[in-house]
């Protein structure tokens, strides 16, 4: 075995010293720390110091100087054992063991999963012999104690370490006992405070070490660009001022501003507005407006879905003339060691930009990190504006607990959160301080449509005479599952309709290529009448209007959301949109209604809705609050809170798997080769594919399986092509999957190509499954 490395003269990587790292990585955490108490501060930077102190070790070293060499010894166990042992010391000496002994155990479980998952903190295999003969232990204790005074009498040798195996898993007993809550009361929030006070402190160490080898040097809003992004948002409604709801947006838009400037210092905000009134571009001027007046630096955008999100990154460029960083699905790579520590994923995965798009699932990772690597997310949130939009999609099970998460973290780095939304879910539950509501509401003079609740049941067959029969110029059939779009679209064409279909088992590329061609359709006023039927992909984030909507009853929510593609902008001036609300069955006897929703909201929305046959707009945002407030009623969804207990006690994984939706099937990818007609296809794709020279999806595919190729990528131009790539990919059902695409091709290809050519369809998209009874279909 090679000779031990003298300490001093170790490396980190390359051109690195270990020594420079450690000291670089404690200074970055002490600084990221320095507004908590002085012994927090002290004790971070020893872990600091600790995190890669097992790089010492000869074998790492060995690696680390060796190309030859694939990997080295695993440090971060080690790590964690040696600062368990340090940072004991270090408090007992100043008599401050047991009031800190909590985040010593934080601490420990920081170094131990700093490369990897946040585990769980009864996780103890850190706790073991190492081998110490490989490690130059003199010249660490010398380092040791010139950074640490505290530390003079301690000695760093073999035996005891080797004691300290058993002496620390005494200690480590007597911490899970005082973690345990299970006979004591207590409250959700004060616990949530505290561990995002824990994760707070994770943050610090991954910065701290991920930034060491690439400085990412965040970007921050400042006096000069509030006064430009104010004068393009004037610029912008007087660019507007021709559009029917203009003078009614400007006004609404005036009110809110009038509203927030009355009420300025709250922490949480919803803004309601009937749905095309704008909700976004006020949001953005309530943004500016607490960045000029009080010192928030940074606006986070948060969208559920990625039609939305790409559709507002794309609104606030064009708006502010500037680029926003996305971070989506799509965005992201997978976990390549290789790219982890490249500047531009570093930049990404810690929204180092002062204007970010995300989605619902990003900030959850913030809120709840599952990885180091997640905690990134919060290294530069603090003085941000965070804008949630249409938060009514969040599952409501996980609902109240996204809120106490949200809260517990406002108060660490000072946030401000605006929830944008027609239909705003109940607050009361989730957070302890009620938002500040800021409403404009539609007036009867103002009112788009009407909604008119029919009973009689319709299915496949028999809607389109309920189409027939309120014949418009322009109408939507909105059905709650895929098959049912497909059978009730089958019939539309039967009857020599002109119609096009959309739902959620068509490629990215192909929706968008749909959508765009359904609104060109819509502004040109040609073929008519013009159907589209489509399940609820339209119901949000689509700038679509017609003059009828029919939609089968679903719950009063997503009724208003589709009642929001009604008249949207008030084109037909003369007559009112109608939005149809109907029972549906598919054959005339199947409740796929149920296949979706729950049977309690079916019911509270039923009770509500047959008060009356006809409702204007102006009474749905009123009959959404009757909803929220029986549904609610019926289940508080306070159950879930307690995952913050389970966390508290050590089992972190009960919150990091928190999703924002529910998920009742599992999917698998798979690449479609179909290219939608050029000139329909989005501009951000044709840009894509012209910067790698593809020409058709087989090209992209091949680019995909060159290894060659996606190695030799820069990070940006990797996340490009992947962005690109996954326009072509659909998630699909388990078993639909596998019924066009071998096991075979998985274990060989992580994303499978399509290769049966009678699968999918220009007209109908995926058409496999449609005989399932899945309740995506």
């Amino acid at each position: 075995m090679s000779r031990i490395v003298p300490f001093e003269k170790c490396i980190a990587r390359p051109e690195s010293s270990l020594v420079e790292h450690l000291l670089s990585v404690k200074h970055s955490m002490e600084y990221f720390l320095q507004d908590f108490d002085s012994v927090t501060v002290r004790l971070s930077g020893l872990a600091g110091v600790c995190h890669d102190l097992a790089k010492a070790h000869v074998e790492w070293q060995a690696y680390i100087q060796s190309p030859t060499i694939k990997k080295g010894p695993n440090h971060s166990a080690c790590g964690a054992f040696l600062f368990s042992y340090l940072g004991f010391h270090l408090l007992e000496s100043n008599g401050l063991w047991d009031e800190h002994k909590i985040l010593w155990l934080w601490f420990i479980q920081d170094i131990r999963s700093h490369h990897g998952n946040l585990g769980d903190l009864h996780d103890d295999n850190w706790l073991k012999k190492y081998e110490w003969e490989n490690f130059d232990l003199e010249g660490i204790e010398q380092f040791l104690k010139e950074q640490y005074k505290e530390l003079h009498y301690m000695k760093l040798h073999e035996p005891a370490l080797t004691r300290w195996i058993t002496e620390c898993g005494y200690l480590l007993e007597d911490i899970y006992d005082e973690l345990d809550l299970e006979y004591e009361e207590w409250e959700p929030l004060p616990i949530m405070k505290r561990l995002q006070v824990w994760r707070q402190m994770t943050t610090s160490l991954i910065a701290g070490d991920r930034f060491h080898v690439k400085e990412v040097t965040p970007q921050w809003l400042d006096k000069q660009n509030f006064n430009q992004f104010n004068k393009a948002m004037i610029d912008f409604s007087r660019k507007h001022s021709g559009e029917p709801l203009s003078v009614m947006r400007i006004k609404a838009q005036q009110e809110i501003i009038h509203q927030l400037e009355k009420e300025p210092n709250h922490t949480f905000y919803t803004l309601e507005m009937p749905t095309g009134y704008g909700k976004t571009i006020t949001s953005l001027k309530m943004a500016n407006w607490f960045g000029e007046h009080q010192g928030f630096k940074k606006v986070v955008y948060v969208a559920p879905y990625l039609s939305i999100l790409e559709q507002n990154a794309s609104v606030i460029e064009n708006l502010f003339d500037t680029e926003v960083l996305q971070h989506h699905s799509l965005a992201i790579l997978d976990d390549d060691p290789e790219q982890r520590t490249s500047f531009s994923q570093l930049a990404m995965e810690s929204w180092a930009h002062s204007l970010v798009c995300t989605s619902f699932q990003q900030l959850c990772k913030a809120i709840f990190p599952g990885r180091a690597q997640d905690v990134l997310r919060r290294a530069f949130l603090k003085d941000s504006v965070i804008i949630i939009d249409e938060p009514q999609i969040f599952s409501p099970e996980i609902w109240n607990l996204f809120l106490c998460g949200v809260e517990a973290l406002t108060e660490l780095i000072h946030l401000k959160v605006i929830f944008l939304s027609a239909t705003m879910p109940p607050f009361h539950y989730g957070l302890t301080i009620n938002p500040m509501k800021l409403v404009v509401k539609g007036s009867v003079k103002h009112d788009r449509y009407q909604v008119v609740n029919e009973t009689e049941k319709q299915s496949e067959e028999t809607v389109l005479d309920l189409l027939e029969k309120n014949e418009r110029q322009t109408q939507a059939l909105i059905v709650n599952t895929v098959k049912d779009a497909f059978l009730s679209f089958d019939n539309l064409i039967k009857r020599g309709k002109n119609g096009y279909l959309v739902h959620g088992l068509m490629t990215p590329v192909h929706k968008k290529a749909r959508i765009k061609m359904i609104s060109n359709l819509l502004k040109e006023k040609q073929n008519r009448p013009l159907y589209v039927v489509s399940t609820q992909v339209l119901e949000a984030g689509v700038d679509l209007s017609f003059q009828h909507v029919a939609r089968a009853l679903s719950t009063l929510p997503s009724i208003v959301q589709a009642a929001g593609r009604t008249n949207r902008h008030m084109e037909d001036r003369d007559e009112k949109g109608l939005l149809t609300v109907f029972p549906f069955y598919r054959s005339g006897n199947i409740d796929t209604r149920s296949m979706i929703y729950p049977r309690n909201l079916q019911k509270i929305t039923d009770r509500i809705l047959q008060e009356k046959q006809i409702y204007t707009e102006s009474e749905m945002v009123g009959l959404v609050n009757m909803y929220y407030s029986e549904m609610f009623r019926q289940n508080t969804y306070e159950a879930a809170l307690v995952k913050i207990k389970d966390a508290y006690e050590g089992r972190w994984q009960q919150l990091s798997g928190v999703q924002p939706f529910n998920t009742n099937y599992l999917t698998l990818p798979i690449f479609v080769p179909y290219e939608p007609v050029l000139d329909q296809i989005d501009n951000k794709v044709l840009t894509l594919k012209k910067r790698f020279q593809v020409s058709n999806p087989e090209q992209i595919y091949n680019k995909y399986l060159d290894r060659h190729f996606i190695v030799n990528l820069s990070f940006e131009e990797r996340k490009m092509f992947m962005i690109l790539f996954n326009y072509y990919v659909l998630n699909v059902p388990v078993k639909t999957a596998l019924s066009v695409v071998s096991k075979d091709d998985y274990l060989q290809n992580k994303v499978p190509i399509l290769l049966d050519t009678e699968a999918y369809d220009e007209v109908y998209g995926l058409k496999i499954g449609m005989l399932e009874d899945d309740p995506i279909w």
